[in-house]
């Protein structure tokens, strides 16, 4: 349905790019083509067009793209998604329009800007460069003008773009790690997972009842979905424990081993981690939202829920109680959602009841990530938007 809308208008504007469809995919034109949509003065999401002529007439605009060509622009994601901060959230949608291939990359979520290049990657795309479309055109800017309102180059215009608290500073709001509010930047070490249980298992240990042993002996506490043999399991679990079926058991057995290593990776071995906020204003405020953007990294995940054990006796909504915050993921960043009630004038609070769970395994070492978060009132109202930095030991 996105691809056939595109279609209808494929012109070059400040929210869609039509790609050259005949020529060879240029990783540093496409990246400074995305930074300079996410920078655009326009609502909502903005696209890139692949495999469509523009100038074509007469139902002839499809020209299609080569498999290859498809296969290009996936590698391509991972330069867009690594090089490119605050993150952004793309996705690539191709479809087949008249028998030819099209595609078009999606980026959502804008309202974390001004975009900019990371870090270095070669002598054309440099830490700091940012780019802006207005219209056909894309120009080459300083950040900080999209800030102050200069983005067209005359200094008359509005700003194109929300205040971000790392470049402006926000007198209201302070955020950090943990329990310190003037916390900017935390080294963690990355866990060691070398030994997830039953690496070693011997594969001929197939009664549930032996299992259950093991698996208590080799994890100790276990996620709800690790074993159907603890309180509430009942006679389904004595039964399980009676059968001699070398191929049910075996089964079971693969089951039970993969739910162990998950719950190894996403509960065991994460790294806890929380935001405290300050309130550095007079006047109370009430019900604010906090979004935090993780880039999506090999090596690095966050658990979208908690991992308890099957022996715990709460109930479903007791464990949701809890607040573990909302995750949602996409191909390019990690999305985390909080909620707190109250910020009192000089009184941190920490922003979520229930730490995150990271996921850290060893590519990440000797590496930094950037979390950018935002601060929002009931009303939608920006009260505070920053960066904050992570580096893995």
């Amino acid at each position: 349905m996105l691809l056939k809308q595109l279609l209808d208008s494929p012109r070059t504007s400040s929210n869609l790019v039509v790609y050259d469809p005949f020529g060879d995919l240029d990783r540093e034109e496409l990246v400074k083509e995305v930074v300079a949509l996410a920078n655009a003065d326009v609502e909502g999401p903005r696209n890139i067009l692949f495999g469509v002529n523009a100038g074509g007439v007469d139902g002839h605009s499809v020209v299609g793209i080569s498999e290859d060509a498809v296969g290009d622009l996936k590698k391509a994601h991972r330069l867009l998604s690594a090089l490119i901060e605050p993150v952004l959230q793309l996705a690539f949608i191709f479809d087949r329009i008249n028998g030819k291939l099209v595609g078009a990359l999606e980026i959502d979520g804008c309202d974390f800007g001004p975009y900019f290049i990371g870090h270095d990657w070669n002598q054309s795309l440099s830490l700091g460069q940012c780019w802006v479309r207005d219209g056909r055109e894309i120009r080459a800017v300083d950040r900080a003008d999209l800030v102050n309102g200069n983005g067209n180059g005359n200094g008359n215009s509005p700003a194109l773009v929300e205040e971000p608290a790392s470049l402006v500073e926000n007198t209201d709001i302070e955020v950090g790690f943990n329990e310190e509010s003037d916390c900017k930047y935390i080294e963690l070490s990355v866990p060691d997972t070398s030994d997830p249980p039953f690496s070693d298992e011997d594969h001929d240990v197939k009664r549930s009842s032996k299992l259950r042993k093991a698996i208590k002996d080799t994890v100790g506490t276990v996620t709800t979905q690790i074993l159907r043999l603890g309180p509430g399991a009942g006679k389904g679990a004595a039964k399980a424990a009676e059968k001699d079926s070398p191929n049910e058991a075996s089964d079971e057995a693969s089951e039970i081993r993969a739910d162990a290593q998950n719950h190894y990776y996403y509960e065991e071995k994460a790294l806890r981690l929380n935001l405290c906020a300050s309130n550095q204003g007079e006047n109370d405020i009430e019900d604010i939202s906090i979004e935090l953007g993780f880039p999506r990294l090999p090596g690095f995940d966050i658990a979208d829920r908690l991992y308890t054990s099957p022996f715990d006796k709460r109930s479903a909504a007791e464990i949701k109680g809890l607040g573990y915050p909302e995750v949602e993921s996409s191909d390019a960043a990690i999305f985390v959602r909080g909620s707190i009630g109250l910020l009192a004038p000089e009184k941190p609070e920490q922003l979520f009841r229930c730490e995150l769970r990271l996921v850290v395994g060893p590519e990440m070492k000797g590496r930094k990530l950037a979390v950018h978060y935002k601060l929002r009132a009931p009303n939608r109202q920006n009260l505070s938007t920053g960066r904050l930095k992570i580096r893995f030991e």
